[in-house]
C-alpha cells in the first residue's frame, strides 16, 4: 500500500504554514503537532460577526463581510470538529443566527444575500436579483443539509425550530429526487448522514446512494478535474462507501499522493483563472484548504509512514 513518507508530509505541513490561512495553520498544528484547540477555535471566530454569522471570506469563493448561511456552514464546520469549551458561545450565537435566517417558504436556508455581488466572488457565488438567489440554491440541500447537520448535533441549543420536523423534511427533500444536479449537495447530505440516528441513516441512505451513484466519476483518467470522486464523499474507512467499490477508494488515495509527492500540495481543480482583479489570494487559501482536507483523508486511511520511535 502506498503511503505518504514523513518528508513529504512536512513539506506540505510547511506549505500550509506558508501559503494557507491561519486557520488551515493552527488546524494543521492541532491534528498533527500537539497544537491547541483553543487556537482553533481563535482563528475561526475571526470569520463571525455579531450577529452570530461567519463572513469575511472564511468561504473563500466570495469575499462578502456579511454574514451568510453557507459561510456560517463553513464556520460551524470547524468548531464543532474541535468542540472545545470555547466553542460553545460561538456554536450558539451561529445558531441565533441561522434560526433568524431560516426562510418559512423554503423551508431552509439560501447560501448568501444579494451583497455578495458588491465583493470579489466567483460566477458560481453572482446573485440573480431577478430569480432572487444563486445557481448553487437550485440544489435545495446546499448549505441547507449541512446546516441541519450541525442544529441536530447541538439541538439542545436550537429555540426557534422544529429540529425533528426539519430533519425529515431534509430527508424527503432527498428521497423525492429522481435526477441528481450537484454533488456539492450530496456532500452536505453526507454530513447530515453521519449525525443521524441509524433508523433515519437508513432511510436517507437510499436516496444517497441513489445519487451518489449518478453523479461519481469512476474514470480515473479524469479526476484531476473538477468531478465529484470517490474520496469527495469517503472521508474515512469505517463509513458507508454508497455503492463505490473499495479498489477505487484505494486507486483515489493513491493518485491524491501521487500529486502530493510531485507538487507539495492540491491545487483546485477548477484552476486559476477565476482569480484576479485584487482576488488571486484566494487560490492560494483554497490549496491551504485542499491540502489540509487531503492530509486529513489521508491519516483516516492510514496512508501517513508514523513517526520513528526511539529504542
Amino acid at each position: 500500500m502506498m503511503k505518504m513518507s514523513r518528508e513529504r508530509f512536512k513539506e506540505a505541513g510547511e506549505f500550509i504554514k506558508r501559503s494557507g490561512r491561519s486557520l488551515e495553520a493552527e488546524y494543521f498544528r492541532y491534528l498533527f503537532e500537539e497544537g491547541k484547540e483553543d487556537a482553533v477555535i481563535a482563528e475561526t471566530v475571526k470569520y463571525q460577526n455579531e450577529d452570530g454569522g461567519f463572513g469575511h471570506g472564511i468561504e473563500s469563493d466570495f469575499r462578502l463581510p456579511l454574514s451568510s448561511p453557507l459561510a456560517t456552514s463553513v464556520g460551524l464546520r470547524h468548531l464543532v470538529t474541535v468542540r472545545g469549551n470555547k466553542a460553545v458561545t460561538s456554536i450558539r450565537k451561529a445558531i441565533r443566527y441561522l434560526e433568524k435566517t431560516f426562510d418559512q417558504e423554503r423551508k431552509g436556508w439560501f447560501a448568501v444575500p444579494k451583497e455578495v455581488n458588491d465583493y470579489p466572488h466567483t460566477p458560481w457565488w453572482h446573485f440573480n436579483e431577478k430569480e432572487g438567489m444563486t445557481v448553487i440554491d437550485y440544489s435545495w440541500g446546499n448549505p441547507t443539509a449541512e446546516i441541519v447537520a450541525y442544529l441536530f448535533l447541538n439541538r439542545k441549543f436550537v429555540e426557534m425550530l422544529n429540529i425533528d420536523e426539519l430533519v425529515i423534511t431534509t430527508i424527503s427533500k432527498l428521497e423525492n429526487k429522481e435526477e441528481f444536479q450537484s454533488e456539492h449537495e450530496l456532500y452536505c447530505y453526507v454530513k447530515l448522514y453521519e449525525v443521524l440516528p441509524n433508523e433515519l441513516k437508513k432511510r436517507l441512505e437510499i436516496p444517497l446512494t441513489k445519487g451518489v451513484q449518478q453523479l461519481i466519476q469512476m474514470d480515473e483518467s479524469k479526476w484531476k478535474e473538477y468531478v465529484p470522486t470517490p474520496l469527495g464523499f469517503v472521508k474515512s474507512p469505517g463509513q458507508n462507501h454508497f455503492g463505490i467499490p473499495t479498489d477505487k477508494v484505494n486507486r483515489n488515495l493513491d493518485i491524491l499522493l501521487e500529486e502530493l509527492s510531485e507538487r507539495g500540495n492540491i491545487s483546485p481543480p477548477w484552476g486559476e483563472s477565476f482569480y484576479g482583479d485584487g482576488f488571486e489570494s484566494a487560490y492560494e487559501e483554497w490549496q491551504g484548504v485542499l491540502t489540509l482536507e487531503t492530509l486529513i483523508v489521508m491519516d483516516h486511511f492510514e496512508r501517513i509512514e508514523k513517526k520513528k520511535t526511539k529504542g
